[in-house]
């Protein structure tokens, strides 16, 4: 099996319930709290299965860092293992916080994760929260894969052909039968993600954020109203979903029936909420880390993946963070 498999159960979702309850509503202007303003917390930067491993030079979070460092941020941009577990991963996790405290003398840090770095987040934050501030998942598969339960069998259907698309574009190729390919896919499967819910409850008073995307052509009302005002900047816009990215949408789409879920391409947005949803903005999975290199989000879509970034910082000292 291809590894662009494992990069589509890392991101695709299944539609369930909320996470945590939801903050109260928030305006970002210019004018954010004093004192979160004097020394904001770190920010770590955790990526999802495989990154972009066949983009050369380019950095996962492409471009994200100095606009996050512009706003008086210091940023770090760990690598964990490509192809593991949420709770390997997180241990990893661990280790590149306690290292960003090290080097900025900060107590804590906000870790914002995407994909499957929102779950390797919310285990780091379970295992260390004395060090974790508040966690942010953008695009996190929260709920489990359609996609990986086609691919165990437990729903009907062929997956091969869609996920080696991705395979091809990623550039990369596993073996199917290693160990850590079995426990990347197990922890993706629906549930593999509820007992991942039940063994990694949130840290009681830890801050969770959540983050959608929606494309495919889907429009703002298809998601529930934005939490932060940020996030409506994009709500007259509508995303063409990426072609690497349409063959495992459709394939998500039809196993989730009988209603055809709101997604990324990868991630419903039923699966990226928990604790407080944000809101969604018109982007795929790979606009939404603003790939490819910065690219434009497509045709007609005016959405700003470093401005959103910036709103998202702005958004944290406003809640003191």
């Amino acid at each position: 099996m291809r590894t662009g498999f494992f990069l589509a159960l890392a991101a695709c979702s299944s539609p369930a319930m909320d996470g945590a309850a939801a903050d109260a509503p928030v305006v970002v202007d210019a004018a954010v709290d004093a004192k979160a303003a004097e020394v904001p917390y770190p920010i770590v930067l955790a990526h999802g299965l495989f990154g972009f491993h066949n983009l050369g030079p380019l950095d996962y979070f492409y471009g994200i860092a100095p606009v996050l460092e512009a706003q008086g941020r210091q940023v770090f941009a760990p690598r964990v293992d490509a192809v593991q577990s949420p709770a390997v991963r997180g241990a990893q996790l661990i280790a590149a916080i306690e290292d960003a405290k090290k080097q900025t003398g900060a107590r804590k840090v906000i870790v914002i994760g995407h994909s499957q770095g929102g779950l390797d987040a919310r285990w780091a934050a379970a295992h260390d929260a004395d060090s974790v501030a508040a966690v942010i998942t953008v695009a996190t598969p929260h709920r489990g894969s359609p996609v990986a339960d086609v691919a165990f069998g437990i729903l009907p259907g062929d997956s091969t052909a869609a996920l080696n698309v991705l395979a091809d574009f990623f550039g990369v190729a596993t073996d199917g039968s290693s160990t850590n390919f079995r426990a990347a896919m197990e922890a993706l499967s629906t549930a593999g993600a509820a007992q991942f819910n039940l063994d990694t409850p949130d840290v009681p008073g830890m801050r969770y954020y959540s983050i959608a995307g929606r494309s495919n052509m889907a429009h703002a009302d298809a998601c529930p109203p934005a939490a932060a005002d940020f996030m409506s900047t994009w709500d007259g816009s509508v995303d063409p979903i990426k072609l690497e990215l349409a063959p495992v949408g459709a394939i998500l789409e039809s196993a989730a029936s009988p209603a055809k879920p709101v997604h990324d391409g990868l991630v419903t947005i039923d699966s990226a909420k928990w604790g407080t949803f944000l809101g969604c903005v018109p982007a795929d999975h790979l606009d939404e880390v603003c790939q490819i290199a910065g690219q434009s989000p497509g045709a007609n879509n005016d959405f700003n993946c470093l401005g959103f970034w910036k709103g998202l910082e702005q958004f944290l000292r406003a809640k003191n963070l």
